[in-house]
């Protein structure tokens, strides 16, 4: 007999479902089971003396246990779960479960231990169902939108920042680097005229970070437009994608997300507000007495955000114009006035979620920047090839997933929000 799901069963109907023992409640005349799988859940009532084959075969199963269930299910006024109750005819039972090592008051770190058992909360599974749909939003726009998804290396022979934090292996006998982003192979792609790509795919950084939204490890969203008139054009996609996504989300998981993490998703219906880094450093200080920085930090981005929140009503905000100094050496400077640049990140409830720009294409220019940040332009030569023989003007952002998702839902970590986390100390599972 094909399985049916629990979610699709019938009444009076035969049927045969699969899944995890959540509950096991065994009786003097009677066992009743709840069985659970990805769509629901259903009780399965055993009569001790009408059924003693299957009384025979649950004999040392315990919760957690995965067995199918062959039976007819009726409606019943004393079932609470849906009102059904399933009356088996016949069990298999497919895998016995050991004692788990973990409950639901573990700690994180155990709980990362032993993360494929904490994922079958049905919380932790309605995550990945969300970040799911939020990730077919943001492809399902972009391809409309002319957009060819790429899938570009993640073993390169140069590091894609040209910094430290670069995870090094070995070649076969030459030094290899784990890439930071796509970012130059998405330029590439501008040189080559695809003129819109996205990719999603793992980014790797060696930082020695612990904050609840920094991994070594994570998934990214990145898009690259050609033919922009600065990186205002970058942002006004970003802007549209990301209400797109919002709108998508919140009709098809707006309610259980309400129920489940208690969180309302808010379509914005305004443009984004958009402050330069030097307004924004005026209004930090002016404000809330900050003094004035080169970059932005938690706390100025808690700020602004609230600032923002209370005179515009809007969560999101751009600050755009970066000092070039605090920016990577691609970035493209500002033509009059060289000492910032046409770069801005998103800051979303408190936090930057995305970094973007308008690039230099000019390779003079380039290798310019390049020596500016005290890397040698000779290391980074098959880069600045990509542009020796004519790109058009481009630009693009790039937003982590988990950092998106977390944001989203309300979360405290990325770490809820990563299938399998990697940071500093954590390599396994």
């Amino acid at each position: 007999m094909k399985r049916t799901m629990i979610n699709d069963i019938e009444c009076e109907v035969p049927v045969k479902i699969s899944g995890w023992i959540e509950n096991l409640r065994d009786k003097k005349s009677m066992i009743f089971l709840v069985i659970k799988d990805k769509t629901g859940k259903i009780q399965v009532t055993i009569e001790k003396e009408k059924l003693p084959h299957i009384v025979e075969k649950l004999a040392g199963v315990i919760v957690n246990s995965v067995i199918s269930v062959e039976g007819v299910a009726h409606n019943s006024e004393y079932v609470k779960m849906g009102g059904k109750e399933l009356i088996p005819t016949d069990i298999t039972v497919l895998s016995v479960s050991n004692a788990l090592p973990i409950t639901k008051d573990a700690s994180p770190d155990l709980k990362m231990d032993y993360r494929w058992i904490d994922l079958r909360d049905d919380k932790n599974r309605l995550i990945f169902e969300i970040m799911t749909d939020m990730e077919m939003a943001m492809r399902e726009y972009t391809t409309s939108h002319g957009f060819i998804e790429i899938h570009t290396p993640k073993i390169s022979a140069q590091s894609t920042e040209g910094g430290a934090e670069v995870f090094k292996t070995d070649y076969f006998g030459s030094p290899a680097f784990l890439t930071q982003s796509p970012q130059l192979y998405k330029q590439m792609a501008m040189a080559a005229g695809f003129e819109k790509v996205f990719e999603i795919g793992p980014c790797y950084r060696a930082e020695q970070s612990f904050t609840s939204r920094h991994a070594t490890e994570f998934m990214s969203f990145d898009i690259e437009m050609s033919y922009i008139d600065s990186h205002h054009d970058v942002m006004d996609m970003e802007e549209d994608i990301i209400k797109y996504t919002l709108e998508r989300v919140s009709k098809k998981y707006g309610q259980a997300i309400k129920e489940t993490f208690g969180v309302d998703v808010v379509v914005p219906s305004m443009a984004f507000p958009r402050l330069t880094f030097d307004e924004v450093q005026n209004i930090l200080h002016d404000n809330f007495g900050l003094e004035k920085k080169m970059d932005m930090d938690t706390e100025s981005e808690r700020l602004i955000c609230k600032y923002v929140m209370e005179k515009y009503g809007c969560e999101f905000v751009f600050i755009t114009d970066y000092p070039t100094e605090s920016r990577a050496f691609y970035t493209m400077k500002h033509e009059d006035n060289p000492a910032y640049s046409k770069s801005y990140d998103l800051l979303w409830k408190d936090q930057e979620i995305t970094s973007g720009a308008q690039r230099e294409h000019r390779p003079d220019v380039l290798s310019k920047q390049i020596s500016e940040k005290g890397i040698d332009p000779a290391h980074m030569d098959s880069y600045i090839e990509f542009f020796r023989y004519g790109c058009p003007p481009h630009g693009g952002y790039a937003i982590g997933l988990a950092r998106f998702t977390a944001k989203l839902l309300g979360l405290s970590s990325i770490k809820d929000a990563t299938f399998l986390f990697r940071g500093p100390n954590r390599l396994n599972p």
